[in-house]
């Protein structure tokens, strides 16, 4: 690889690792700890949660309205700037409700800035060729941060949960520097005027079919997200010791979602590899209704941790390779929806536990959802289909080639 390719894929990949692994799943992962800890409540924990999620809407919205052009380098550098406080705030107690919620709603706005501007800095930068090799390493950063949360697990009864936080933070301060220092040499190669935007007209049914499973997996996401832990201490009743193995197991499968999704894109292209991740998506989920087995638990654990990872970035890249320079709209169109599916959806969870929805119906209409999804993908992205989109040869012509 060229040494632009290496500092591309590795800026990416920190920004992901940052954006989305640290400042977002770090929560959920130090969350048991924390709510002991600072002596909240279960509503409010849950409260703090939906700030972050209402925070990476906003963030997806702006990143959206910003210009396609050198400013997103600045715009990268005051959201990671933010994200580093925004853990810092988090690690003291004793401070009022108000304070916490918005640092969580400030964490989740620097993640949805990071998760769209980064890859569309990557996207002006890269040469065409390189695309498919720097996305998946870069995505990969996405695994590796809910990797460095979960290895806190084990030995959160041997520190501080404030420790724990600051050492988050100091991770995210080491990640910050050094995106600045990438980006300093990315500036030369950025536009200094805002890119053209794709006319409404060439977007076809292919693009709104991504669209639509992508929200429905952040739906279906939603049980394991924000329950998941929940679920194996009060309704299987694991001991810590379980419930922090399946944190890493997800956490490791997190590290591979995006190494698993490339082979399959090489494999066999990249819509059959979608078809093949939702799929699998669908069946890890329903596993976690399986309490009678252990192993079966550890899977579930595994491979939503696994293909959430690989459903974005592969989404992503896919979205890239159908409209290039229109990339970094379409793919803040993308975040919005996920977003904002995954706060409707986070919120209609809670409603539906506090009326009595047990864990395993969630399991089943988080299942179903997605199910919905990936049938209405098979048919928009059948190969006979696809011809008829003008705008999908090129890319059905280089998967082809690919196999």
């Amino acid at each position: 690889m060229s040494s632009n390719t290496i500092k591309l894929s590795l800026f990416l990949c920190l920004s992901m690792c940052l954006g989305i692994g640290i400042l977002r799943f770090s929560y959920t992962a130090l969350l048991p700890g924390t709510r002991e800890a600072f002596a909240w409540t279960t509503n409010f924990a849950s409260l703090l949660g939906s700030a972050n999620l209402l925070g990476y809407l906003i963030g997806a919205f702006t990143a959206m309205r910003l210009p396609q052009d050198r400013s997103m380098a600045h715009y990268i550098q005051m959201a990671a700037i933010a994200g580093v406080f925004s853990l810092l705030c988090c690690a003291f107690s004793g401070f009022s409700e108000i304070w916490y919620i918005s640092w969580r709603v400030i964490s989740g706005i620097s993640g949805g800035l990071l998760m769209i501007l980064s890859p569309s800095v990557v996207a002006q930068c890269c040469d065409l060729q390189d695309r498919l090799k720097i996305n998946f390493i870069g995505f990969s950063g996405i695994g590796l941060g809910v990797l460095v949360a979960t290895l806190f697990l084990p030995y959160l009864d041997q520190m501080s949960i404030q420790t724990a936080w600051l050492i988050l933070c100091g991770f995210a301060l080491f990640i910050c520097l050094c995106l600045s220092l990438l980006l300093q040499q990315f500036k030369p190669y950025l536009s200094t005027q805002a890119a053209t935007n794709l006319p409404k007209n060439s977007l076809n049914s292919v693009f709104y079919s991504l669209l639509t499973v992508y929200a429905c997996s952040a739906f279906a996401y939603i049980p394991h997200s924000l329950f998941w832990v929940d679920y194996l201490s009060h309704q299987l009743e694991l001991s810590l010791f379980w419930i922090n193995f399946n944190w890493i197991l997800y956490g490791l499968g997190s590290a591979l979602g995006a190494l698993t999704a490339y082979a399959l894109a090489r494999k066999f292209g990249n819509f059959s590899a979608l078809k093949i991740l939702y799929s699998l998506y669908i069946v890890a989920i329903l596993l976690a209704t399986a309490k009678q087995s252990s192993l079966l638990t550890f899977g579930s654990s595994f491979f939503t941790g696994l293909l959430n990872p690989a459903v974005v970035f592969l989404t992503s890249y896919t979205i890239l390779q159908l409209y290039g320079l229109a990339y970094k709209k379409l793919w803040s169109i993308a975040t919005l929806c996920f977003a904002a599916v995954q706060l409707i959806g986070g919120l209609s969870f809670s409603a539906l536990q506090y009326l009595g929805l047990s864990y395993y119906q969630q399991f089943v209409l988080a299942a179903c959802v997605l199910l919905l999804g990936a049938l209405q993908l098979f048919w928009c992205t059948h190969p006979a289909r696809l011809k008829s989109h003008e705008s999908t040869r090129s890319l059905a012509a280089q998967e082809e080639g690919s196999k």
